[in-house]
């Protein structure tokens, strides 16, 4: 499995959930704690990487001088079941949820046709020096909602 996902190939692969990017890797012993299976605070980091490369395809640019940024107010995770070293799997995510100034990525792990991990992040948009939160661009909206069918609130 080689690439980013979009929303019709992870569709093709029998994923439900209206899931808009996909990120195939493999967990590596790196990975791994004590118990032999994944570290818990891997997948955050998983998701973040789905996340990054999710927010820089609506067109935000993480360089210094932004005007407006997302920065993650929550995380969290439910472990369904454990994952082993040289599994294959493909971290997913879509926003499911929009705000005047924050918005939610909802995110999973697949494994062979079973989903063994899910979270979420609730992301705020915030001024250049991260001291007030500003509203979500319109054109950010919009794909949020017409590509993700991310809910208003």
């Amino acid at each position: 499995m080689k690439g980013v996902l979009n929303k019709d190939q992870i569709a093709a692969l029998g994923i439900a959930g209206g899931w808009t990017m996909g990120l195939p890797d493999f967990v590596r012993y790196g990975d791994l704690d004590t118990y032999n299976h994944v570290n818990n605070k891997v997948y955050h980091a998983w998701f973040e990487n789905i996340r990054v490369l999710y927010v820089r395809s609506l067109g935000v640019d993480f360089e210094a001088g932004m005007e407006i940024k997302p920065v993650v107010r929550s995380a969290n995770i439910i472990f369904n079941a454990p994952m082993f070293q040289d599994e294959e799997y493909i971290t997913l995510c879509r926003i499911s949820r929009l705000g005047r100034t924050s918005f939610t990525i909802d995110y999973a792990v697949w494994v062979a046709g079973v989903l063994r991990v899910t979270g979420d992040s609730v992301m705020v948009m915030v001024n250049a020096d991260a001291s007030a939160a500003v509203p979500v661009p319109d054109n950010l909206r919009e794909i949020m909602i017409n590509h993700d069918g991310a809910v208003t609130a």
